[in-house]
């Protein structure tokens, strides 16, 4: 195991969960006025039931230098309240040279995110500037949870080792580029067959599986056939289904009802398969 292979496991141990919180803020459903107010209430409530927080990037940069300002107090926030929680930086960056280099520094350094998301259209030169350090973990997109993924993700290519998907040549790469453990992929819960699939051919690496919650993927078929063959190593992550499951001022302690409800089910389907976690 990688340093942030270790830290996801501890994260996961110590919390008995593989639930990954998506913080994705709009003001337009928030029923507070401060994005940082608002993701503070619902980091304190969910604080031992999750192992993973998820800032998509994107609702923050929208919001301009306050959005960027409420992100780094929301990090901040985060260190401070549950050290053990894993930060997760979704910003799907794709680049490459200075570009990918400036990029892994802004995430890792600037920001202080324990691993991001990239899209690899680019390559292996988009990846590797971001792999440099063990202690970080990066997620590529490798198949989406959305509709339009098909588009190119599911096109059949010609390769060295006969025809197969992009998505899965996509993983089989990104296995061979996975020198220092602390690479994983992105895969949604809404595609189980490529889940599947994918999780056959990389049996190590961990996922972060979205798409449950609104998107309506399969919860079952993505704790089964997502995580490894201990029951660790992936992260469900849900945003909007969380963090908007009241849209009152009670909203905080309906999202730590959802959140618990999630863990609790994806828990009975590990217990089912004889994968508990260890007592304290």
């Amino acid at each position: 195991m990688s340093r942030f292979t270790q830290r996801l496991e501890q994260a996961s141990t110590v919390t008995k969960s593989l639930v990954c919180v998506g913080l994705d803020p709009d003001p337009a459903r928030m029923p507070v006025d401060s994005v940082y107010e608002f993701n503070q209430a619902i980091v304190d409530a969910t604080a031992g039931i999750v192992c993973a927080y998820k800032p998509n990037l994107a609702f923050y940069e929208a919001l301009g230098l306050p959005g960027l300002e409420d992100l780094h107090k929301t990090i901040a926030h985060i260190r401070d309240s549950t050290p053990g929680a894993i930060i997760i930086g979704d910003a799907k960056r794709g680049d490459i040279g200075p570009s990918a280099q400036a990029y892994a520094k802004a995430l890792f350094q600037v920001w202080g995110f324990d691993a991001v998301t990239i899209n690899a259209w680019g390559g292996e030169d988009t990846v590797t500037p971001f792999l440099e350090d063990e202690t970080k973990g990066v997620f590529v997109w490798c198949r989406g949870s959305n509709p339009g993924s098909a588009d190119f993700q599911d096109v059949r290519i010609t390769t060295d080792d006969g025809p197969m998907a992009l998505y899965r040549n996509m993983a089989l790469a990104c296995q061979q580029w996975d020198t220092k453990g602390n690479l994983g992929l992105v895969v949604g819960a809404t595609v189980p067959e490529q889940l599947k699939e994918i999780r056959a051919v990389c049996p190590n690496m961990p996922f972060l599986i979205p798409g449950v919650g609104a998107q309506g993927g399969d919860l079952e078929a993505a704790v089964r056939l997502g995580s490894d063959s201990r029951g660790r190593a992936a992260l469900i992550n849900s945003s909007r289904g969380i963090i908007y499951a009241s849209s009152g001022r009670d909203f905080a302690q309906a999202a730590a009802r959802e959140a618990e409800k999630l863990r609790t089910s994806i828990n009975q389907v590990l217990e089912a398969d004889g994968k508990v976690w260890p007592s304290n």
